[in-house]
């Protein structure tokens, strides 16, 4: 919508005249414009003439229902997305064919439409679920087929969800994260110890030690190759991963990362070229982290051995996770180089790095030395 409030003042005129011109664009071209002296009425001539130009078959005035639209989104989908991600995707599918939303026709499909299904979404039986704290995801995998139906289908369509619709999903207070969500040196020390010295097989403790120690997903660490991994110059490339289906658990080897900037060459430091050094004269094949079997691990496994350390030593984590944010927190605090740990993660934002690493990392005692100086001179 393009309503512009606009001025004008005589030469006899203090006070200035307030009018609005109301254009209408059809594929970033103006095709239509006026002048009111009342909004209201600008914004109802906008939308009649925008209505009026739009009556096409491919236009504002399409006749698709919302589920025709998600089967073709999901047919176009199966050729470009990754498993883990159609899995997740198709986890919430029921929320769209089974809801108010499937027979709406997407010209009539408006933000009051999402309201309506936000509210369905708050009465179904799943809304009841101790874990479940809103329907954002939900909310995002919409919004994910209606900027589909605009790029694909109709670019005259407008994309209704807005802020007031992210707010009414969020039903449930949650706790926020803890500004030191990462775990401290010590604790850390102490929990490596544990997993050595309380889980018969020791790629547990050897793979937390990997992922303190380089800031790795669990899937990259769990998919690594010893034709990855260079001792003598002491770097691993991070260029696949492993998969684990949603619903089997059963773990997969693909040759991707989570995004092109996820590939990319890691230091080790002397600790952790030891332990591998150690690792390579008893592997069984040629993945690095590896179950009693040489097979690849199970994440249920891995994060059992995580947790049980976490719980066994009182530590509030219950994640593997958590080692990457501890990397990332630990290595800011030390080198004070964003760019470098940026890189490290395989970050393509640095604003997603100051997530992990905690923007209070890159304060220094001198900030405060300076503060104090200034206050007390």
């Amino acid at each position: 919508m393009a309503i512009i409030k606009r001025q004008y003042r005589t030469k006899k005129q203090q006070k200035p005249i307030t009018y609005y011109q109301a254009e209408v664009f059809i594929k970033g071209v103006r095709v239509a414009v006026k002048n009111f002296s009342v909004r209201r009425s600008a914004i109802l001539w906008h939308e009649e003439q925008r209505y009026k130009l739009t009556s096409s078959p491919s236009s504002l005035n399409d006749q698709m229902s919302f589920k025709d639209c998600m089967d073709r989104f999901w047919k176009d989908a199966e050729t470009r997305m990754m498993k883990s991600t159609l899995q997740s995707y198709e986890t919430r599918l029921s929320y769209f064919y089974k809801s108010p939303l499937a027979e709406v026709k997407m010209s009539e499909f408006k933000g009051m439409k999402v309201m309506e299904w936000i509210d369905w979404l708050k009465s179904h039986k799943t809304s009841k679920n101790k874990g479940r704290k809103s329907f954002l995801a939900e909310l995002g995998l919409l919004r994910t087929v209606l900027y589909w139906y605009r790029n694909f289908i109709n670019e005259d369509f407008n994309v209704p969800i807005t802020k007031k619709h992210r707010q009414m999903c969020l039903f449930k207070p949650n706790a926020p994260r803890r500004p030191d969500y990462f775990i401290e040196p010590e604790d850390a020390k102490a929990w490596l110890e544990w997993l050595k010295n309380h889980r018969s097989n020791s790629v547990y403790w050897r793979l937390a030690c990997f992922m303190l120690l380089t800031g790795v997903r669990v899937g990259e660490a769990c998919g690594l190759k010893w034709s990855a991994v260079n001792l003598e110059k002491g770097f691993v490339r991070i260029i696949r991963r492993v998969r684990w289906d949603q619903r089997t658990k059963h773990p997969f080897l693909e040759e991707v990362t989570k995004t092109s900037q996820s590939a990319r060459l890691v230091m080790l430091a002397e600790k952790l070229k030891d332990i591998l050094r150690e690792m390579k004269q008893s592997a069984l094949n040629d993945l690095v982290f590896t179950d009693n079997k040489g097979e690849l691990l199970k994440y249920n496994a891995v994060q059992s051995a995580f947790n049980a350390g976490f719980t066994a030593l009182k530590l509030p984590w219950r994640s593997t996770h958590i080692c990457r944010h501890t990397f990332a927190t630990i290595a800011l605090m030390e080198t004070k180089n964003l760019s470098a740990v940026q890189a490290c993660l395989g970050h393509t934002e640095v604003r997603m790095t100051q997530k992990y690493a905690k923007t209070v990392a890159l304060l220094s005692s001198e900030t405060g030395e300076k503060t104090a100086s200034a206050i007390f001179k």
